[in-house]
């Protein structure tokens, strides 16, 4: 379940979150912005990469995503990339170490 905890006020920014071709989202898969539920949908995705616009976290809410129930890659290390309107692109490291 990857996370995004805010760190500064975020009003109407677009998350886009890159999943690296590791795990790829279902339309069905959800994601929480504080106690809020929504279904990511078709039109949040682009292979692995989801993008969610219009976006408001006050310091310190979550935004999380329910990616269901997928087969684990193999062990390794695997890198996701998380950008705030096309700019401060994070990186995030999955190490697996048994599939």
């Amino acid at each position: 379940m990857p996370k995004f905890l805010a760190t500064q006020p975020l009003r109407n920014a677009t998350l886009t979150f890159d999943l690296n071709d590791v795990i790829t989202p279902d339309a069905t898969d959800l994601y929480y912005i504080a106690s809020n539920r929504y279904e990511i949908g078709t039109d949040k995705i682009n292979g692995s990469v989801i993008t969610i616009p219009n976006v408001n976290l006050n310091k310190g809410q979550l935004i999380i995503f329910d990616l269901g129930f997928y087969t684990m890659p193999s062990a390794g290390t695997y890198k996701f990339f998380i950008s705030i309107d096309s700019t401060h692109k994070q990186e995030m490291v999955l190490d697996i170490t048994k599939n």
